[in-house]
């Protein structure tokens, strides 16, 4: 064999080119990692990722630049403010209703607060609903060809009316 001349062997010749795959990474874990409110170890364990195997990913230039692409959508979106505001709330929370909770707090603040904990966990009474009990009617045109039209109406039912005779009082 002469210097500078390549061994090639018997087998079969592979004249495509060979491809990389990428480990199959969930939306979540892309979209836990671009929130940024838990340590990333703890979302790749969670998704099922060694401590080694994430700090190999997290090298990847398409891993970090799909964390990125997700952190700006979400900056842009207003996810992420509003996500840490929650996080944040959710925080401050115990604290705020340890101290509204001491004896000698002003009973208009306790119920400021009370009314702030009520919204805030979307406790406030639903409006109900009034029910149509008036007449109703309902019209169907058929067009032919499945095609229709339907028309109802539910009109509200007026007061009752009571009639009297007329009567003349005593004086």
């Amino acid at each position: 064999m002469l210097p500078g001349d390549v061994e090639i062997d018997d087998g079969p010749l592979e004249y495509r080119p060979q491809t990389v795959s990428f480990p199959q990474i969930s939306d979540e874990m892309v979209a836990s990692l671009a929130l940024g409110l838990e340590d990333d170890l703890i979302v790749a364990s969670r998704h099922g990722l060694t401590v080694e195997k994430y700090q190999e990913l997290a090298q990847q230039p398409w891993f970090r630049a799909q964390i990125a692409a997700k952190r700006s959508e979400f900056e842009k979106n207003g996810v992420t403010f509003r996500a840490k505001a929650a996080w944040m709330a959710g925080d401050l929370l115990d604290q705020v209703y340890i101290q509204a909770s001491g004896h000698d707090v002003n009973l208009s603040v306790k119920h400021d607060i009370l009314k702030t904990l009520i919204k805030a966990g979307g406790l406030e009474p639903k409006d109900e609903k009034k029910e149509a009990t008036g007449p109703t009617f309902a019209i169907s045109i058929d067009l032919g060809g499945g095609q229709s039209i339907s028309l109802t109406s539910n009109a509200p039912k007026p007061p009752p009316t009571i009639d009297v005779d007329a009567k003349e009082l005593p004086e």
